[in-house]
């Protein structure tokens, strides 16, 4: 329960001064706790080092789950790593007196109440601010939570997950020092697109020391060039399937001594096979990325990608099995144009040539229908299945807060006014209940009615027949 996880993660500090005391009051029990936990963790050390072909998927969760806590924050870890991640992405920063914090930006604007770098903030300073809810943005709610230190970070994630050390690779040697501190050396995956000297004088400096290497279109050679120890891994970046760091022989060339990691977040970063578009069909996405040869993905969508890796199917993630979920795509509007399908006050901004005004476009594999202005509508038809009372939801994103309103029309009949939440970002999508409503089995048709300037983005319309 997130009650209690929250109680927990706020004795961490406590915890952090107070060891020695807990050590003392039963010393056995911990030290037995402390050994089953580091087989468990070394179960997952030689997890990652396992390189071969067929080495099982990893999940890396990217600002740890964003989806039920502010990023980068002592909530995210725990929630990514209960949620199925062996890898938690995090980003760290150097404060004005020199101890590494948890945060992606140079600034604090994005995710906090403050306003400035992050350089120049004292730790104490930095303390003050709170950070706000999921991926922030100007208009996000604040919570309870603070930047945690780097050493917050380690002590959460210690014996339970490898920790991803993003933006630190100029400050790499502070975040060495809080791994000794903190005796997590072998979990934290340092990171960087440097020269090959500069990594692999730093990997000599400790045998324990995880290095991944990324590679881009201009430095796919990096690859088995390191003089001695290699990295655990290699970053892929690529926008194309032609780009030279993801052709099999390159890939194969990694998978001799390391892992092959690769980003599945959005557009660009592994072509087109993202998140988003794994959800419509694997076969977009994740499967097509394993398929290229990766075994760590990193994702937004953590829970999502380890129920498919489990052998879920992803045509009943988030929906009842059978025929007890409908679902209708925001792009499947009644067909007739202008004024019989959808009413829309200006052509489509992202394809202006495009016969149907309507604003879809791609949102990273999401087909969504957005830009909604006041007075737009859209009319959809829904097959029903079996007569019944349904709950009625929307998959949308919505970066600013309030992000409009809209309403239902079933026949001349109009819904309350539904309120669209914040999801904090364009890119996270959420399922947002909507309405219930009795619906007989057969066809029916419903509109979409934006009754105040709404800034979502409309990936479907869900029907959940309740029991």
């Amino acid at each position: 329960m997130k009650w209690k996880k929250l109680f927990l993660l706020g004795l961490v500090a406590t915890t952090i001064t107070n060891v020695g005391t807990a050590q003392q009051a039963d010393a056995r029990g911990a030290n037995q706790f402390q050994t089953e936990d580091s087989k468990a963790f070394q179960k997952l050390h030689s997890k990652l080092l396992d390189h071969h072909k067929n080495a099982d998927l990893m999940i890396t969760a990217h600002r740890g789950q964003w989806r039920d806590y502010p990023e980068n924050s002592l909530g995210a870890i725990e929630e990514a790593i209960e949620d199925g991640a062996e890898i938690v992405e995090i980003d760290v920063r150097l404060t004005a007196d020199g101890v590494p914090v948890l945060m992606h930006d140079e600034t604090v604007d994005r995710t906090t109440n403050g306003k400035g770098k992050v350089s120049d903030f004292t730790l104490a300073q930095i303390k003050e601010l709170r950070l706000k809810e999921g991926l922030g943005g100007a208009t996000a709610a604040l919570t309870e939570h603070t930047v945690p230190t780097l050493e917050e970070a380690m002590l959460v994630a210690k014996d339970r997950a490898i920790v991803n050390l993003d933006k630190g690779w100029d400050i790499r040697e502070s975040m060495y020092d809080v791994l000794v501190k903190t005796n997590t050396v072998d979990h934290g995956l340092f990171k960087g697109s440097s020269n090959v000297e500069d990594a692999a004088a730093f990997m000599a400096k400790d045998p324990e020391i995880l290095y991944m290497h990324i590679i881009k279109d201009h430095n796919a050679n990096a690859v088995d060039s390191f003089p001695e120890r290699q990295p655990v891994a290699y970053e892929v970046v690529f926008d194309e399937l032609s780009d030279p760091q993801i052709q099999p022989e390159k890939v194969r060339q990694i998978q001799k001594n390391s892992r092959v990691f690769v980003n599945v977040m959005w557009n660009g970063l592994a072509a087109k096979y993202t998140d988003e578009a794994s959800l419509r069909d694997v076969n977009l996405g994740w499967k097509a990325v394993t398929n290229l040869g990766a075994n760590i993905m990193q994702t937004d969508n953590v829970e999502a990608l380890d129920y498919w890796r489990d052998g879920g199917n992803m045509k009943h993630w988030e929906s009842q099995k059978g025929n007890r979920t409908v679902r209708v795509q925001a792009e499947d509007y009644i067909s007739g144009g202008q004024g019989i399908g959808y009413y829309d006050l200006d052509p489509n901004r992202d394809d202006p040539s495009s016969p149907d005004w309507i604003d879809v476009a791609d949102r990273d594999g999401a087909t969504v229908v957005k830009t909604n202005m006041a007075g737009e509508w859209a009319k959809y038809e829904v097959n029903i299945n079996q007569s019944g009372m349904y709950k009625i939801s929307g998959r949308l994103s919505a970066a600013v807060s309030p992000a409009g309103t809209i309403k239902l029309d079933w026949d001349g009949e109009s819904s309350e006014q539904i309120e669209v939440r914040n999801t904090t970002n364009t890119r996270a999508f959420e399922l947002q209940e909507w309405e219930y409503r009795y619906l007989e089995k057969g066809s029916h048709t419903f509109v979409v009615n934006i009754t105040t300037p709404s800034y979502h983005q409309l990936d479907y319309i869900q029907f959940d027949l309740q029991k």
